[in-house]
């Protein structure tokens, strides 16, 4: 039987954070925000910072998330009504699992 492989993401380790660094430097209540604005199937506005921090970090470069959160800061509640369309990518696409 062949040896499997485990495939690396898509998004080199340079070009996005880490969930430590995430948590370090943003709010709960941001990220939380942040999921509400764009949630999908793994998180949304309930999720806790943590997961929050793992999904972002996971989907997202650092470019992404800067954007979202300077979004998600700049608003008011609800957050769940802010609209991310700035943050996206210059293909359209906000995360590999919208």
């Amino acid at each position: 039987m062949s040896a499997y492989r485990i495939f690396p993401s898509l998004i080199p380790e340079t070009e996005r954070y880490t969930r430590k660094e995430l948590l370090n430097s943003t709010a709960a209540h941001i990220l939380q925000g942040a999921a509400a604005a764009h949630t999908t199937s793994k998180v949304n506005g309930q999720s806790s910072a943590l997961e929050i921090a793992d999904f972002l970090s996971g989907n997202h470069t650092k470019s992404e998330v800067d954007g979202i959160i300077d979004l998600i800061e700049d608003s008011d509640p609800p957050r769940s009504e802010v609209d991310l369309s700035p943050a996206l990518n210059a293909d359209g696409n906000l995360s590999q699992y919208s």
